[in-house]
């Protein structure tokens, strides 16, 4: 039997935006009367599966319900099943109605769903809110049972999204233990993953022998929920099930209806739909994509980016925009050399040591496990989503350290300094400072040209790209939050005493050994970020894939980096396969300096603070990290520019009026914070 989901599989397609003076973009205009026959053969066929149990979107691999079966009630094969709660009437007599909540049961795979690391975060949030000292256990106990039974609850809540369904609960039965019938629950070994123990009938049974953190699987039954409704982009998504129509529209300079972006909820569903719709398998560095010979794929030089490039009239350099605007729209990813093409050092001479403190700061923590437990887990330092610790998932396969800085200096959490020393903090502070301003002339470049294609400057005719380009300078100096005291800028603002922008430190591997664990695999998953720009410095060891809208498959730029790097040596007469190049010492005091390749390199990722700028000209970028089983561990320090808290986005004074988009006007005056506290999907729920 086929899925529905076989049936409308898609992959989304931005338009590629042609360019002269800047980027263009014509809207598709679909009539109703085109549109009524495909919706209802949709909907009936829509009605038909998911009667039958079959998944919408399946990430998780769903055992399918025979309709004979499924009629009577009775359980489909595998750990992850779904199906009504009561029979259904197959002699087509039945007038129910679709907009009503129904009962189903469900069967839930705790390694598919992740009940463990959730319940690790969700338990170790309910501790650090509460004062433990003197807790009883009785107390202690409650609280395990609310992280299981929340994990247990949030895991179902996404099953039926992946099914095609919502869940219904009224606000009385949103309580432990309410929102369905648990049974039949295995408790798994955390290395393993493997069943241990007996299989108990409750939470409440269970409990007494789990840790939060440790996986389980089990059974829900009469959980209310109903059909979603169908949204425009699932509608188009069925009418065009290969792409074909997007691909046209793509060609003709036009985008799809569903495509339009006129509300911050737009945007923050239009994210949301493109990360679930990436395909989840993945490869081996071997296979990945590295790019084509094409501009948007080329490496560009920190130089040809810094405000010294800009013309003599102080408007945008117009190869360097072509170049950015084709990499950020068509791929998702920018390859800076920090070099400028082996002629200046210095900047990656900055990043080696950062690389020596990451690299220094996982091996102390690995091997002192009490070093390790000093460290805070994730907290709150601003507002609720602005947080600094240590934490780790997926057994270990996701190892993260949050850090930010103060903007007196000073390097959140503190606890870092009994693992780090002065030296390797300076090395963390340098090469932020290095990374922010590559970040921020690239946020400008990009806001300069969607300002430029929009025409809101053109009261003076002349000096049009001149006023984009000052109005972006000003965009990126006082809203771009790079750590530093926002100083002489005629604009009230309470930015804080710490930065919005996260440094932070990863680590990544495949830890999973069972036999149906792949070669390579997702370590975190298809996400966008809500910052301007995402800058990662180039790894020693690859895992970056970013969705690329152009080609359709996930694109590893940092094996673009690594062609540039060898193409470069070729053309020199050195040996491409090296690792290292040596840098001689600016005098003869200096040690000579043995730098890696991939120090040379960062990668530039749009966020969803840059769509907004830029006019929905720049799409934020579908991104994930990838590693391979007993393959070499992934080091990672990525940095998330983000906006100023208590900074407002100005249109008039940054971008030079909302012109015709929806999105920026309903952005003026907002600060950056209320911006991204409305992106959050919380804000819709």
């Amino acid at each position: 039997k086929n899925r529905l989901a076989s049936i409308i599989h898609h992959h989304p397609q931005y338009s590629i935006h042609q360019c002269n003076n800047a980027t263009t973009q014509r809207r598709c205009e679909i009539t109703m009367k085109e549109l009524v026959c495909p919706i209802f053969i949709f909907i009936f066929t829509s009605l038909l599966l998911q009667a039958d149990g079959f998944a919408l979107f399946p990430r998780i691999h769903w055992s399918p319900r025979p309709r004979a079966l499924y009629a009577q009630g009775e359980v489909g094969r595998g750990d992850n099943w779904i199906e009504r709660s009561f029979p259904v009437d197959t002699t087509g007599t039945s007038n129910e109605n679709i907009k009503i909540a129904q009962d189903y049961s469900l069967g839930i795979n705790g390694v598919d769903f992740q009940t463990g690391p959730l319940s690790k975060r969700m338990f170790d949030a309910i501790m650090t809110t509460n004062f433990q000292e003197g807790m009883s256990d009785e107390v202690k106990r409650a609280f395990t049972l609310y992280s299981m039974d929340f994990t247990a609850k949030e895991a179902t809540r996404v099953a039926l999204d992946q099914n095609g369904l919502v869940m219904s609960l009224p606000e009385e039965l949103e309580d432990e233990g309410l929102w369905g019938d648990v049974d039949s629950v295995q408790l798994l070994d955390i290395d393993t993953e493997k069943p241990i123990g007996p299989v108990y009938d409750s939470f409440q049974e269970a409990v007494s022998h789990w840790t939060p953190g440790q996986p389980f699987n089990f059974v829900v039954r009469q959980v209310p929920a109903k059909m979603k409704e169908l949204t425009l982009e699932e509608i188009i998504q069925a009418i065009d099930p290969n792409s074909e129509f997007r691909q046209q529209a793509a060609g003709a300079n036009m985008t799809l209806p569903d495509e339009d972006i006129n509300s911050l909820r737009d945007l923050a569903n239009d994210v949301a739909r493109r990360a679930d719709f990436t395909p989840e398998a993945a490869t081996t560095e071997i296979n990945a994509f590295a790019g084509l010979d094409k501009r948007g794929y080329k490496v560009i030089s920190a130089g040809s980016l810094s405000r010294d490039s800009v013309n003599a009239d102080g408007s945008e350099n117009q190869a360097t925009i072509m170049h950015v605007m084709d990499a950020l729209v068509a791929h998702g990813a920018l390859v800076v050399d920090l070099t400028d093409g082996g002629t200046k050092y210095q900047s990656a001479i900055e990043m080696k040591r950062l690389w020596d403190a990451v690299k220094k700061f996982f091996d102390k923590i690995a091997n002192d496990k009490e070093l390790a437990g000093k460290l805070p887990g994730m907290t709150s330092v601003v507002g609720s989503f602005a947080k600094v610790g240590y934490a780790d998932y997926d057994n270990g396969s996701m190892q993260f350290l949050e850090t930010r800085w103060e903007r007196n200096g000073d390097l959140l959490p503190s606890e870092i300094l009994e693992i780090l020393d002065d030296s390797d903090i300076d090395a963390l502070k340098k090469s932020f400072d290095t990374v922010c301003a590559v970040g921020k002339d690239v946020v400008r470049i990009a806001t300069a040209a969607a300002g430029m294609d929009a025409d809101v400057f053109d009261d003076d005719e002349d000096q049009g790209d001149v006023l984009a380009s000052q109005a972006a300078t000003k965009l990126v100096d006082e809203l771009v939050d790079d750590g530093k005291p926002l100083r002489d800028a005629d604009i009230d603002h309470e930015e804080g005493p710490i930065s919005m922008s996260p440094h932070r430190l990863c680590r990544y591997s495949n830890t999973r050994q069972d036999e149906d664990s792949a070669k390579a695999r997702e370590v975190f998953g298809a996400h966008t970020d809500s910052s301007f720009i995402t800058a990662v410095p180039v790894a020693a060891v690859s895992g970056l894939e970013v969705y690329d809208e152009d080609e359709a498959r996930w694109y590893r730029p940092e094996l673009a980096a690594r062609l540039h790097w060898q193409q470069e040596r070729t053309k020199r007469g050195d040996d491409p396969n090296a690792d290292t190049e040596v840098i001689p010492g600016v005098d003869e005091n200096e040690d000579d300096v043995e730098l890696p390749w991939h120090a040379r390199y960062v990668v530039l990722v749009p966020g969803e603070f840059l769509q907004i700028v830029s006019r929905d000209e720049v799409p934020s970028a579908v991104h994930r990290v990838v590693a391979v089983q007993d393959g070499p561990v992934r080091l990672s320090a990525p940095i998330l520019l983000r906006g100023r808290p208590g900074t407002k986005l100005d249109v008039a004074r940054y971008l030079g009026g909302a012109g015709e988009s929806k999105l920026v006007a309903e952005c003026d005056g907002k600060s950056m914070d209320e911006i991204h506290n409305t992106m959050q999907p919380s804000s819709f729920q």
